[in-house]
């Protein structure tokens, strides 16, 4: 398939045992014209000359600090948004594609009012079971969560749909989204700043849209260690309260307190009595990190960023 240029941004760090097989299916990919970019996060493994030496054609840019997710990405959307092209996709360096995906991910965007859109991506140890099938919100608590995580996939879920947000694993961008509401933001650190994305573009008009159509396949949370780990539990802690108090207002904070605070003592005393210690520490950590960022008075509101 062929049409507007689509870049293709894949954030790297220290990612030597999954990035090869990632760039090696993008290699394969269908659609035209593409461009590839690896933005380094200061790697101290050998992935980025295994990059250079196998992947010639792929770009590189190179940062001098580890910026995290969303000020990774946002090195690459910030220089190609100056220069041509009309899509932009954020791609884990875990992932590996099927060779339709951009195409089918480009087609929701010609048939439907679609400002964002994901794909289909399933567990790469299990390549039938899906990790997101759309993004969805728990009601009354309005957690963040993936749709039909880890069910078999069994053809039921094969309806391009409006979704509540799309995960920074595999997001498809149309260049006047980030003209509209800028790029990532960076406050974030890591988790919740591709569902800020999402849904800073519902508030301008722009609408987030699944496609089932278009496959991926994910080493889930290869980056930070895998699985539930305390790196992981602090910083969704930080960034799922963050989300909470730019987009929930202050009575629905107050109203959920009793149940967020039930929650705080249940873990606390399941770390405890378990003998987690380093997830009870996290714990402590996650909520230490909300309160002095109350006390500083931190921004709330993201701006653009040049």
């Amino acid at each position: 398939m062929s049409g507007k240029l689509l870049h293709v941004i894949v954030l790297n760090w220290n990612g030597e045992d999954v990035i090869k097989e990632c760039l090696a299916s993008l290699a394969d990919v269908d659609y035209s014209p593409i461009e590839i970019t690896v933005i380094d996060n200061a790697s101290t493994d050998s992935s980025l000359q295994m990059v250079r030496e196998q992947f010639p054609h792929v770009n590189i840019i190179q940062n001098k600090e580890n910026l995290l997710f969303a000020e990774g990405n946002n090195v690459g959307l910030r220089k190609y948004l100056k220069e041509e092209g009309d899509f932009f996709l954020l791609l884990n360096n875990d992932t590996v594609v099927a060779p339709d995906f951009a195409s089918e991910m480009i087609k929701v965007f010609e048939r439907h009012d679609a400002g964002i859109v994901g794909a289909k991506i399933y567990y790469y140890d299990n390549p039938n079971r899906i990790w997101y099938g759309g993004g969805g919100f728990y009601p009354f608590i309005a957690l963040p969560r993936h749709l039909n995580i880890r069910r078999v996939d069994r053809g039921d879920y094969e309806a391009v749909k409006e979704t509540g947000y799309v995960t920074g694993c595999a997001m498809m961008i149309r260049r006047e989204v980030l003209e509209d509401v800028g790029f990532l933001d960076p406050s974030y650190e890591m988790y919740c700043e591709d569902v800020d994305l999402c849904l800073r573009a519902r508030n301008a008009g722009w609408k987030s849209f699944y496609s089932p159509t278009a496959h991926v396949w994910h080493k889930v949370s290869s980056s930070s260690g895998g699985g539930f780990t305390p790196y992981k539990f602090e910083r969704r802690i930080v960034s799922t309260n963050r989300l909470f108090r730019r987009y929930k207002s202050a009575w629905w904070r107050i109203m959920v307190f009793p149940f967020y605070s039930a929650i705080f003592i249940l873990l606390l005393t399941i770390f405890f009595l378990s003998g987690k210690w380093t997830l009870l520490k996290s714990l402590f950590k996650g909520v230490w990190k909300i309160v002095k960022i109350r006390e500083n008075m931190e921004l709330d509101r993201f701006t653009k960023r040049d």
